[in-house]
């Protein structure tokens, strides 16, 4: 964390979710979606609070990227 953003500046924060592991089984990745949607739906709610304040906050999107056998993205 640095200073705060000069007035006008957006800042962007990132948030790494790590999807459920390779060979998971249907019942693992299906509590998985089953969270992530619930996460999804409890943060943008948090966003949504505070948007018509002088915060003005925004949610662009909220994602999760499926790593490789080699952990990359």
């Amino acid at each position: 964390m640095g200073d705060p953003t000069d007035p006008g500046e957006d800042q962007e924060t990132t948030i790494v979710i790590e999807g459920p592991p390779e060979g998971a089984t249907p019942d693992e990745i299906n509590t998985f979606n089953q969270n992530f949607e619930a996460y999804k739906n409890e943060l943008s709610a948090v966003v949504h609070r505070w948007h018509d304040t002088k915060l003005k906050a925004r949610l662009r999107k909220i994602v999760y990227v499926k790593k490789n056998k080699e952990g990359e993205s």
